[in-house]
């Protein structure tokens, strides 16, 4: 895919009226360590949530929420050479995990946090962000698939478009 439609489709689902936290941009970072060079899957990521931050408005938690993506790069790297349902799935669901463990460590450790710097407050700040684990989730999930699913479609189709124009010109 074409890696400014990439960045397009994640902005936009970052910036048009959704579910909170159901976007494209952690599914389009496993999707992006998978299917793109290193750099490249990191710069569509990252230029991604700058695009959309320059709209929705930056935050103290930036360098955590970037971070946590760049470790779904990363994850996205082990889907290169085989990519299984069962294996997304893996690495979507631990990805979505270290981004809800990483950012809301984050949003508890930011001086003037709402929670105590306890770990009550730990434990509180993970509890009221559930809700918000469920949409990552659910969004990583379903944006994995659709990147994944359209990646292969192409690619059929390409195939398929190929081999007809191939033979038919070949005669």
């Amino acid at each position: 895919m074409n890696t400014v439609i990439l960045i397009f489709l994640g902005v936009l689902s970052r910036v048009v009226p959704h579910p909170a936290n159901v976007t494209a941009v952690g599914g389009l970072a496993i999707f992006s360590g998978a299917r793109l060079e290193f750099k490249k899957a990191i710069v569509v990521t990252l230029v991604t949530m700058f695009l959309s931050d320059i709209i929705l408005g930056f935050h103290s938690v930036m360098w955590a929420t970037y971070g946590s993506l760049g470790l779904a790069v990363m994850l996205g790297r082990f889907l290169q050479k085989r990519s299984s349902i069962k294996q997304i799935v893996t690495l979507t669901f631990v990805s979505s995990l270290l981004f809800y463990l990483i950012t809301n460590f984050a949003v508890w450790a930011i001086p003037g946090s709402m929670y105590p710097k306890t770990l009550s407050g730990l434990l509180q700040s993970y509890i009221m962000a559930l809700p918000f684990f469920r949409n990552s989730l659910l969004g990583d999930m379903g944006y994995s698939f659709i990147f994944f699913g359209a990646y292969e479609f192409v690619k059929m189709y390409k195939n398929i478009f190929v081999k007809k124009t191939y033979v038919k010109n070949s005669f």
